[in-house]
């Protein structure tokens, strides 16, 4: 109690308010000197991936904000870009700002919360720390929800620390409160209620069992209950299926545990990796496979069936699979969704130091110190370390991309900095065999960051190739064409790459062109049956029927429903009339 005191004195102090107002106005200079630089580039003007379902999904909003059908992804973020659409206008920039100061928010909000569960200094470190983090940077300036992750989850510790200090009942609530809304942006953040309503009951020195349960335990549930509550009555009332969250489930578990899973997002259907096929898709799988209509209930359920099955029938393949993901959690790569790291910094040099001097790859290796360290008092810290470990294990359950490790980053780097003094302390004090022992752990730490689990095929490749995707759906061809462009500057077998640049080259009429790389995909894919559609379209184009048949043919017998080489085929025969 003693201890609490002094840590609430001190926070109240003008001094340290001065402290964490310059956490602030770091965060934010460095942030907004990323924003400039990025400001302009064609990966900032147009959105890809989830960002471009989230902002389409942000303006059906403003037109009916209950909306008719079951939430299928998680509808947190969609409804926060709405209120900002509302307020000023469908404006990119704007958004990105609003995230940037909810980011340098974040900053103070761990500052404050590492403050009272580590040390003073410990916390204003940890705070700086997070102000110049490369990944933090990179997602504060996207339309993704990885922002409002980091937000909800600072502020859920923020909450935390305050009931540590022994501060009102309210503050359970909020903290119910917070934990729920992230639970509508991250919906495995709920692996974090058992580990939160142990701690209640177990802190010590804590009062007794019936006035933890009245003052604390109560309104956390109450909070939690609210938020959930509101969400499943809207999904019952539009469509009359009872959801906490979302529908998505099942897709999601099926998608990491199955037979062809390897730890990282596979769409359902090849070519299928954006946003706007996925529901569609697991729809349209599950249905044809079962022969009738579904609902999202049963959808969700066919899918996680399939999981189950494959659990079932290969147990120990399952398990080194998991176990795979385990590692693939702690990766210092950043696993890409739909937008991708190195092409933002390649525009930004204020990225490119941020993620070379503070990253997960160094965060990771320091918190397993520090965490190891923390053991020497592990009552103290044993809810941090909960809830480190259970939501590590929820992201391992379904399948690793950086964004849904994200919520870990303000958990690790108290207990990285941490690691960092007690290192520091030990080359200070001349105590070297702590400090070999120490090298060492950050040593096993590194190893295991940088284990190649995946393979790693050119990430600017595929970032330039989803961007001409993009590109030529919003009729921008010529664009599109450069950046096909670059992508096989950075990955000359890109098959994809060829075919589209090829079909680019045809619409411009640019026919030799066209023809040298629908060949070139088929020299690298020669079972590709867009590859010789397109190249019968050229050949037909130049007059060469017979040999634009041949390529229709073996299209149409790769992909019996290809409508190009019907339709190709069909022209011929009109020319041969």
């Amino acid at each position: 109690m003693r201890r609490a005191t002094e840590v609430a004195a001190w926070l109240s102090r003008t001094s340290q308010r001065r402290w964490l107002t310059l956490i602030f106005v770091v965060a934010l200079c460095v942030r907004l000197a990323y924003l400039l630089e990025v400001r302009g580039t064609p990966f900032c003007e147009v959105l890809l991936g989830d960002a471009a379902n989230y902002d389409a999904w942000a303006q059906q909003i403003q037109k009916d904000w209950i909306g008719r059908e079951v939430f299928f992804q998680a509808p947190l973020y969609p409804y926060f870009l709405a209120v900002v659409y509302s307020v000023f206008g469908q404006e990119l920039e704007v958004v990105r700002v609003v995230q940037v100061l909810l980011g340098s928010l974040s900053c103070v909000l761990l500052a404050r919360a590492s403050c009272v569960f580590f040390s003073k200094r410990v916390g204003l470190v940890s705070g700086l720390v997070l102000a110049v983090y490369g990944p933090a940077l990179f997602f504060d300036g996207l339309l993704q929800k990885a922002s409002l992750d980091l937000f909800l989850t600072t502020l859920l510790l923020h909450w935390l620390s305050r009931i540590e200090l022994g501060a009102s009942r309210k503050f359970p609530a909020l903290a119910g409160v917070t934990l729920g809304c992230l639970a509508l942006t991250r919906e495995n953040a709920l692996v974090w209620l058992p580990c939160l309503l142990a701690w209640f009951a177990l802190r010590p020195g804590h009062a007794r069992a019936s006035i933890t349960l009245r003052r604390q335990i109560a309104p956390f549930v109450l909070g939690v209950g609210l938020v959930l509550s509101l969400v499943a009555s809207r999904n019952y009332l539009v469509g009359g299926q009872f959801f906490l969250t979302t529908s998505q489930f099942g897709q999601n578990f099926y998608i990491g545990n199955n037979a062809q899973a390897d730890g990282t997002y596979q769409s359902l259907r090849f070519g299928h990796g954006g946003a706007r096929f996925e529901r569609q898709d697991a729809i349209e799988l599950a249905e044809q496979a079962l022969g009738r209509p579904l609902n999202a209930s049963e959808v969700s359920h066919y899918w996680s069936a399939r999981a189950l099955a494959f659990i079932r029938r290969e147990p120990v393949r399952w398990l080194r699979s998991l176990g795979k993901k385990w590692f693939l959690v702690w990766s210092a790569r950043e696993i890409p969704d739909s937008d991708e790291p190195l092409v933002y910094a390649d525009e930004s040099t204020t990225l490119t130091v941020a993620s070379a001097l503070v990253s997960f790859g160094t965060v990771c290796p320091l918190a397993l110190l520090g965490a190891l360290v923390s053991l020497r008092e592990r009552r103290r810290f044993l809810v941090l370390h909960a809830m480190a470990v259970t939501l590590a294990a929820g992201t391992a359950l379904f399948f690793v991309v950086a964004r849904y490790r994200y919520p870990l980053v303000p958990l690790l780097i108290p207990f990285a900095v941490l690691g960092g003094f007690e290192a520091w302390h030990w080359f200070r004090g001349r105590q070297y065999r702590q400090l070999a022992i120490a090298f060492g752990i950050v040593l096993v730490g590194v190893g295991v960051t940088r284990l190649r689990l995946v393979p790693v095929e050119s990430p600017r490749a595929t970032a330039y190739y989803d961007l001409g995707v993009s590109l030529e759906q919003l009729e921008r061809p010529s664009e599109a064409q450069v950046s096909y462009r670059r992508a096989l500057s950075a990955r000359p077998d890109f098959v994809e790459a060829h075919i589209n640049l090829g079909a680019l080259y045809a619409r411009a009429g640019k026919l030799d062109e066209a023809a040298e790389h629908e060949r070139a995909a088929l020299r690298l894919a020669p079972d590709d049956p867009l590859a010789h559609a397109n190249l019968g379209n050229v050949l037909l184009e130049q007059g060469q029927l017979g040999e634009a048949a041949v390529h229709y043919l073996r299209a149409q017998k790769l992909d019996p429903h290809l409508t190009q080489a019907r339709d190709g085929l069909a022209a011929i025969r009109e020319q041969i009339r």
